[in-house]
Parts: C-alpha cells; sequence; structure tokens
C-alpha cells in the first residue's frame, strides 16, 4: 500500500506540498480500488493502519489549508508533533507554525460526542452499509439549517476554547488550523466564512488572538480564514 509515497510522514523531515498532493492522489486512487482499504482508513484502527487517524486530522487537513492559502508544490513543511506547532511551512520568506485541531457538529441530542460520534458512524456504517447523520446513526434525525448553522459554530468555537487551555502555545507565533469535518456538506448554501467569522466574533479575538494569528477553518473543497489583526 502506497508505494512510492511519503505517507506515512516522518517527524521533522521536510517534505513539499507536490510530495503532499501527490500521497492524497494515490491514497484516493487506492480507496477507489480497495473499498475494504477505505474502511479501514475511516474507522481509524491503529491496529490495521496505525498512521489513519493522524492522516485523517492533520496530514489531509495540511493538504485543505495548502490548497486554500495556494501553497505551491515546491513550499515546503515538516510535521513537528513533538512541538507547540504540529507543522511548520515554509513558503519564500515566510514561515508558518500551525497547531492543528478538529471540530465536530456540536448536536446536544446526539448519542455520542465529537470524534466518539465519528467512530460510532463508521462502525455502524461498515457492519450496515449505511448510517444516518444527525447524532442518532441507526435511526434518522430531523434538522433544519438554522439548527445546523448554530451547532456547528458551537462546535467551531468549542475547538477553539480547547486549544486556549494549553498555556504551553502562548507567545510561540501559532496560526490554528480546524479541521470541521463535514460542515462543507451540511451547509452546502453557506459559505464556510458565513458559518465561521460569527462564531469567532462571539468567542472574540480579544480571547483567541492571545494564543494564535490566524485561524483556519477547513473542510472538503471549503476555506476560511480570520485573522487577529
Amino acid at each position: 500500500m502506497m508505494n512510492g509515497s511519503i505517507y506515512p510522514l516522518r517527524h521533522d523531515q521536510s517534505y513539499t506540498f507536490g510530495e503532499l498532493r501527490a500521497a492524497e492522489k494515490m491514497l484516493l486512487a487506492e480507496r477507489q480500488a480497495d473499498q475494504a482499504l477505505s474502511s479501514q482508513l475511516r474507522l481509524q484502527d491503529r491496529k490495521q493502519i496505525d498512521w489513519a487517524k493522524t492522516r485523517n486530522e492533520e496530514w489531509s487537513p495540511l493538504k485543505l489549508l495548502a490548497d486554500g492559502l495556494g501553497l505551491g508544490d515546491t513550499d515546503t513543511f515538516r510535521w513537528t508533533p513533538a512541538g507547540a506547532a504540529d507543522f511548520v511551512i515554509t513558503s519564500g520568506a515566510s514561515t508558518l507554525k500551525v497547531q492543528c485541531t478538529m471540530a465536530y457538529d456540536d448536536r446536544s441530542e446526539a448519542l455520542y460526542r465529537a470524534g466518539h460520534l465519528y467512530r460510532k458512524e463508521q462502525e455502524f456504517g461498515a457492519t450496515n452499509g449505511f448510517y444516518f447523520g444527525g447524532g442518532r446513526i441507526s435511526e434518522p434525525t430531523v434538522r433544519d439549517v438554522a439548527e445546523d448553522l448554530v451547532t456547528w459554530r458551537a462546535g467551531i468555537v468549542s475547538a477553539v476554547k480547547s486549544k486556549l487551555t494549553n498555556v504551553s502555545y502562548e507567545g510561540q507565533g501559532l496560526d490554528l488550523l480546524v479541521f470541521a469535518r463535514g460542515c462543507a456538506f451540511d451547509l452546502i448554501d453557506f459559505v464556510l466564512a458565513e458559518v465561521v467569522e460569527p462564531a469567532l466574533n462571539e468567542l472574540g479575538t480579544e480571547c483567541w488572538g492571545r494564543v494564535f494569528s490566524n485561524i483556519y477553518v477547513v473542510d472538503d473543497h471549503a476555506f476560511a480564514h480570520v485573522a487577529k489583526l
């Protein structure tokens, strides 16, 4: 699997974004040809693919960030999970130090929370061939767009707040990358900035800006950027 790919990434080794994009393209082709592999990657079972969770929650979102920022194939990055930044990105004379996190639709009626819900959905889907979105997994949940907008904004705020509790991030010159997996699909009639900006405005720049200079929120084919200044 993944012959010739940079996956799995090695700690603190320099890679180009061209290599990262090629790895994602190769992985997509392998998943399309092998549904068992695709299921294993979604389940994120370390016994099956030990790097699946990290790829899903950090390496793949980094590619979405690079696309959103318009970074070129020759721009470089290092994966530095032992440091304050998960990634150090170099583009020309500019350096970005990026910490990563996940945001989830914060539904009060869901049977499970955040990443636990995602795992249960994937397990049910692998066994039954389907699952229902909305938090109850085995039964449909009726929601309207207004509710989805509220709960996704709450989930984004919660994700940012969780990172603000780590005092070791202060003074490190970090940006925050938030992967809001599924947000763009749930709120397809909105551009991502319309979801993100009111949420971060409610939290307040004086709050998140003491730790992060920029917050980037990504999903498949969706990108939003809010700067401190």
